[in-house]
């Protein structure tokens, strides 16, 4: 009796080979969500913004020419005694952006991170830039809180939003003058949490020369044209379509070299009120491209976690001052915080939780 025909071979390979592109689709699909997540697209996009940007156009800024460059801040209400960068140059100079009425933000990154004198096994100095307080009242406290902690710069200008511009233009000018051999100066404002030392030990990896002008890069960002807005800018004084790339204003590093190119640039840039914008549009005009670092979180917040705050993140926005006591606790006690799969998940494991927590 014949033996009846075994069933066509085909089906069967075509169905293992669907599942292999099933499976070849999913692992680029996951590939590239960690890629997009991990920032990685936007680090290397910006890897090719120096050979994008026109010459420097601006002399470097030098003490003698601090005068003519900021007419109203030159010179300071209060400031540290002394020399404070003499005794030991920092790697770090970390200038926090605060304001008269802010006392309790101030006081938690003196508790927290601003108090650390060495990270990463580099020494850092933290000081606190602000302006003239609307009440009259409050310039006392200021003065007896300047006294007590030596750490507060405060301008000759009005503390306002609008001033936000000027209160930069102090604090590196302040940092050029008094501080010229800092590495590394970061700005932040008072609401961000800085992991100083992984930020340190990256900035100490770094080949030298090292890049100018490094944070979490914003993208060809339209201005606002509208009149109610805080952030409103009008067109006579900035007629682009669109700003170049800048690094959000809540956290960025500049190197030692480029403060003075910054602020001979700004010599030549319309005085926009948006703080991070112009130090943007200073960086184009002397030539210095951002670099883009993924792990700044920009203008995002990151919920409270060991891993992502200790070993992960070098900048988290929007930390109110119990909130940043409470994780400088719960990170000092974590030794080793991330685990072998966290720690290789790593940024896309912190992006995953800010959403959630959304």
């Amino acid at each position: 009796m014949a033996l009846p025909p075994s069933p066509p071979r085909r089906p069967r390979r075509l169905l293992l080979l669907l599942l292999l592109l099933l499976l070849c689709g999913a692992s680029a699909l996951s590939l590239g969500v960690l890629f997009l997540a991990g920032g990685a697209h936007e680090a290397l996009l910006s890897r090719s913004l120096p050979y994008l940007l026109p010459p420097s156009r601006g002399r470097p800024f030098s003490p003698s020419s601090c005068a003519p460059l900021l007419p109203s801040a030159e010179a300071f209400l209060l400031a540290p005694a002394g020399d404070p960068c003499a005794l030991r140059t920092p790697f770090l100079l970390v200038l926090v952006a605060s304001a008269p009425d802010h006392a309790a933000r101030r006081q938690a990154v003196r508790d927290t991170w601003g108090g650390v004198l060495w990270a990463g096994g580099r020494p850092t100095r933290t000081l606190f830039a602000l302006g003239v307080p609307s009440e009259p009242s409050q310039q006392a406290a200021l003065e007896r809180e300047a006294a007590r902690h030596g750490d507060l710069l405060q301008g000759r200008f009005l503390d306002t939003y609008a001033n936000l511009t000027l209160k930069t233009l102090a604090l590196l000018g302040w940092a050029a003058t008094c501080c010229p051999g800092a590495s590394f100066v970061v700005k932040a404002d008072d609401d961000v949490f800085l992991n100083l030392p992984a930020l340190a030990r990256h900035l100490g990896a770094l080949p030298s020369p090292p890049p100018p002008y490094l944070g979490r890069i914003h993208w060809w960002v339209r201005p606002n044209r509208d009149p109610r807005s805080r952030h409103h800018l009008p067109v006579p004084l900035y007629p682009g379509d669109a700003f170049p790339p800048y690094c959000s204003g809540t956290a960025y590093v500049l190197s030692g070299e480029a403060v003075p190119a910054l602020l001979g640039a700004a010599r030549h840039v319309p005085l926009v009120p948006l703080e991070d914008v112009f130090v943007g549009l200073c960086a184009r005009q002397a030539g210095l491209a951002p670099l883009h670092l993924p792990h700044m979180a920009g203008s995002e917040h990151f919920p409270p976690d060991a891993c992502c705050y200790r070993e992960v993140l070098f900048s988290v926005h929007g930390v109110v001052p119990a909130e940043m006591v409470a994780v400088w606790e719960e990170v000092g006690t974590h030794e080793g915080a991330c685990s072998a799969w966290q720690r290789a998940l790593g940024l896309v494991r912190c992006k995953a939780l800010a959403w959630l927590a959304a």
